[in-house]
């Protein structure tokens, strides 16, 4: 890591989290679809096994399915981790920024955007939505 600069650093660290976040998502529902599934199947088979008169194998089949459910649910739980660690990924790319800022970017400064400046706590020059539509039916004078 210390052959990259900071831009590749940078770069590193985002495909991090956005790898991280993917995968875990897609862990997730797939995790919800296979439950889904067990239950289906679970509830057909619950038919079944009243007809022939094998509940007891059922109740089984049932308690094997809840121990792999716990399992699936668990590997979420340590996907949680993962979760935390992006987060002091993303806590180590807002310290590179504020230092990057301070130290070489004082001249480089911008303009938020409207709607995102007309969010912060000291936008009095912004006018919300119905203040502009009040002032463009104003008749002229």
């Amino acid at each position: 890591m210390s052959e990259m600069n900071p831009q590749e650093k940078v770069r590193t660290c985002l495909d991090y989290i956005d790898n991280r976040l993917e995968t875990t998502s897609q862990q997730t529902i797939q995790i919800a679809e296979m439950i889904m599934e067990d239950i289906r199947e679970l509830n057909h088979a619950y038919l079944d096994a009243v007809k022939q008169n094998t509940i007891m194998e059922h109740a089984e089949k049932v308690r094997e399915t809840q121990l792999k459910w716990m399992s699936q649910l668990q590997d979420i739980i340590v996907e949680q981790t993962s979760r935390d660690l992006s987060g002091q990924v993303i806590q180590a790319l807002q310290s590179f920024t504020d230092k990057l800022n301070t130290l070489h970017l004082k001249h480089l400064d911008f303009s938020l955007p409207s709607a995102v400046a007309s969010k912060q706590s000291d936008a009095y020059e912004y006018l919300n939505q119905e203040d502009i539509d009040a002032l463009i039916n104003q008749p002229t004078q």
